[in-house]
């Protein structure tokens, strides 16, 4: 391929292209965050995501709902109590407190009674601290099991910002007692549409809930400082409800040495938006709540989602986000076979290979990201029609411009993929001429001056137009160009193939034995009678001049050069040598194995100094 003005050009809507993906890098992350959860849900839905939690965390749930049916919501900090000495007893390793009990109940109660409460100052002093002494008992049925279980079992405790629970200022007296903040983020992925995808370890001052619950129960720090979230785990996480816990009716073996997370579930607090696409309530929420299990969103409750953070680390198995340049060396190989696509083909069949390169590029990218590597699909999967937007307009108008006026000058006598052909090349240089090696075909029927003598003219003209169709259509079928037709001869040549010389003996030889089946078959007998039709057939090799010559009036496209006068006069000495083909040494010295040349000496021709080597082909 020639290079040339209009590939400097495409090459440079093609850098472009580039640019502007790169350019537009930040303001797409929107996209891409869409693009990274549509991976989940189709990586789930194709069942391509594996692996399983290591079993060391089970969450706990409080249905909300539920437990309020029951109880006042302040008579749940004995319940928790009574959990953490059931964890204790069942040599449960850590404890996760995904509940914030922030009122101090003897405060709580004493305040409510003396505001409610009829009567004189005394009479309401009096009920406040019965009721503060209710309140009391309840703050220590949850402190108490806190005090004696952090004796033998770690607990960590959640904070969120200013909300502490009532204990929080003697937590530090608390023995394996770890604070810890329970806010959850998307990392430093552009936040904004609340989507939990890459958690932060570290909050403003603390540890994050998960990272501590994974230092406890690992027995070491996570060496990086945030996680995506391998929401693939979502189904292999245990998951008890409360009351199924405290009811007994969960065997206690089962919490031994592990990690539990108790919290609330609820469907209007602490659910927070994942990848997924449906609302993740463990089995059994919905027959107690009457909502729908698998629905929605993608909404997962709070506790849940530390459940996965903790189990992600704990298995090693977090999306791990491949290195900047990666991204930088897919978008432009991306925009590479845009490039490609847009500089050989056309319009339609450009659009079909950028959108296969599209397509092979999506799917690697998720087989990818269900093995655990996450690399960028947006901008790369926009770069090829960013590319063909830029690259097309200029095509069209001056690429293509170009194109229809060749095929306008050319159309009419030159074969429809021959032309294509050379459309591929230069246009531009097919309209004004160039000098190109190609092989040069020379055909003569033998005798026919003395049969036009002998046969009317009509009979003549109609001998030609179905003899030379014949002909003409066997030079086509092996990749050749009839040029013109002089009289009883035919100038073609043959240059598109990898070996023009064997095309045009291929020809040559199909030419001659189809001549010898229609003198068999008498096909000839009612344009010239019996006479028995002969050719002869020269093949040389050289440099030619090819171009669209003539006057404003008359313009014909054609070849000329010495080297055509050469195949010309190597035809006229067939006669000589009795052999119906010959083919020059020049030829020869250009073609591969495919036939047997024997070499049947050298001729002097008109024009050239010295004498011309000759073969024939033994097969023909």
């Amino acid at each position: 391929m020639k290079y040339n003005r209009h590939h400097l050009v495409t090459a440079s809507a093609a850098a472009l292209a580039v640019i502007v993906c790169l350019a537009l890098y930040g303001a797409l992350d929107g996209l891409e965050l869409k693009a990274y959860d549509a991976r989940f849900r189709l990586a789930e839905r194709l069942g391509l995501a594996g692996g399983r939690a290591s079993g060391q965390v089970i969450v706990v749930g409080i249905d909300e709902t539920s437990v309020i049916s029951k109880k006042p919501l302040l008579f749940i900090y004995d319940d928790i109590g009574k959990f953490l000495q059931l964890m204790n007893e069942h040599g449960a390793r850590v404890v996760g407190l995904d509940i914030i009990l922030v009122h101090k109940q003897s405060d709580k109660l004493r305040v409510a009674a003396e505001a409610f409460a009829a009567g004189d100052p005394q009479t309401k002093k009096k009920y406040g601290e019965f009721m503060g002494q209710i309140g009391e008992r309840l703050d220590r049925s949850v402190l108490g099991p806190i005090m004696d279980a952090s004796a033998n079992m770690q607990i960590v405790q959640v904070v969120h910002g200013d909300l502490v629970p009532f204990y929080y200022g003697v937590s530090p007296f608390i023995k394996n007692m770890t604070i810890a903040d329970a806010s959850l983020t998307d990392g430093d992925l552009r936040e904004g549409d609340g989507v939990i995808r890459k958690q932060r370890l570290q909050g403003a001052e603390k540890k994050t809930f998960a990272s501590a619950l994974y230092a406890l129960a690992a027995g070491r720090e996570y060496p990086g400082s945030e996680v995506f979230l391998n929401y693939f785990l979502t189904g292999s996480i245990p998951f008890y409800f409360f009351d199924d816990v405290m009811g007994g009716r969960i065997d206690g073996n089962k919490f031994k040495g592990k990690s539990v997370i108790l919290g609330y579930m609820s469907s209007y607090e602490d659910v927070h938006a994942t990848p997924l696409g449906r609302d993740i309530r463990p089995s059994g929420l919905s027959k107690k709540s009457g909502r729908p299990n698998r629905s929605g969103g993608g909404r997962m409750p709070g506790p849940f989602i530390h459940g996965i953070i903790t189990e992600t680390m704990l298995t090693g198995t977090q999306l791990k986000e491949a290195p900047p340049y990666w991204n930088v060396v897919v978008l432009v190989v991306m925009a590479g076979i845009a490039l490609a696509s847009a500089s050989l083909l056309r319009p339609a069949w450009a659009a079909a290979a950028s959108a296969a390169a599209i397509a092979v590029f999506f799917a690697a990218n998720l087989a990818l990201f269900a093995s655990g590597l996450y690399l960028r699909l947006i901008p790369q999967i926009i770069a090829p029609p960013v590319v063909l937007m830029l690259v097309y307009p200029y095509r069209y108008f001056v690429e293509e411009r170009t194109r229809r006026k060749v095929q306008k000058v050319f159309g009419y006598y030159i074969d429809k993929d021959v032309l294509d052909r050379f459309l591929e090349t230069d246009s531009e240089a097919l309209l004004g001429g160039e000098s190109r090696s190609i092989c040069i075909f020379f055909l003569d029927v033998r005798n026919f001056t003395m049969l036009s003598t002998k046969r009317r003219a009509d009979e003549m003209v109609k001998f030609l137009n179905f003899f030379f169709g014949t002909v003409t259509e066997i030079i086509q079928k092996h990749r050749g160009f009839v040029n013109k037709f002089i009289g009883d001869g035919i100038l073609a040549f043959f240059m598109t193939g990898e070996d023009p010389v064997t095309d045009a003996v291929g020809a040559a030889g199909d030419i001659l034995r189809e001549t010898k089946r229609l003198n068999e078959e008498k096909r000839f007998h009612e344009f010239i009678g019996d006479w028995e039709v002969g050719v002869g057939i020269g093949i040389h090799y050289g440099e030619v001049i090819l171009g669209n010559i003539g006057s404003e009036r008359k313009m014909d496209f054609t070849i000329i050069g010495e080297h055509v006068n050469i195949a010309s006069r190597v035809e006229g000495l067939t006669k000589d040598v009795g052999s119906a083909l010959l083919v020059s040494g020049a030829a020869r010295a250009a073609a591969g194995n495919t036939f047997r040349y024997r070499h049947i000496g050298e001729r002097s021709v008109k024009g050239v100094q010295q004498p011309v080597p000759l073969y024939t082909v033994e097969e023909i």
